[in-house]
């Protein structure tokens, strides 16, 4: 019983180190760069939440981002440039990105071309417009600072 004891314990321990550790980490970062790393959730809702609903045989049926693949994407490299800051290529890469996927986000919206199926705008759209946005603001705001 004792080894069982130990043993989570010791788990218990390392999980809470690496808690600790990224919190560290976390507040070490500058208030910009912590918005990027905060705005990963933002981008997390905007990837799972549905754009568009549509009823069809007496049901209300959902539809994804098609565009959800790319800010996973966007995300992982908004992420890793919080690592990379300070080099060149970061400022531009950032904002070619959160452009491109903004403007094919608007332009899925416009042309009303989510789903060939007639349907109305759900909630996530407004997380999938404020996490591109949000990128680039503060892209824009930690590029002005250095």
């Amino acid at each position: 019983m004792d080894t069982l004891k130990d043993l989570l314990y010791s788990i218990g321990s390392f999980f809470a180190g690496l808690i600790r550790a990224a919190l560290e980490w976390f507040l070490g970062l500058d208030l910009l760069n912590r918005i990027i790393v905060v705005n990963t959730a933002t981008a997390f809702l905007a990837i799972v939440l549905p754009i568009g609903k549509y009823y069809i045989f007496e049901s209300w049926f959902e539809i994804n981002n098609p565009l959800a693949v790319y800010m996973i994407v966007i995300t992982l490299v908004m992420f890793g440039t919080v690592f990379l800051s300070g080099m060149r290529w970061v400022f531009p890469v950032r904002i070619v990105i959160n452009v491109w996927y903004f403007i094919a986000l608007v332009y899925l919206w416009v042309t009303h071309t989510f789903s060939h199926a007639p349907y109305n705008i759900s909630y996530g759209i407004v997380f999938n417009l404020a996490a591109p946005l949000v990128y680039g603001v503060v892209s824009v705001l930690i590029f002005m600072e250095e």
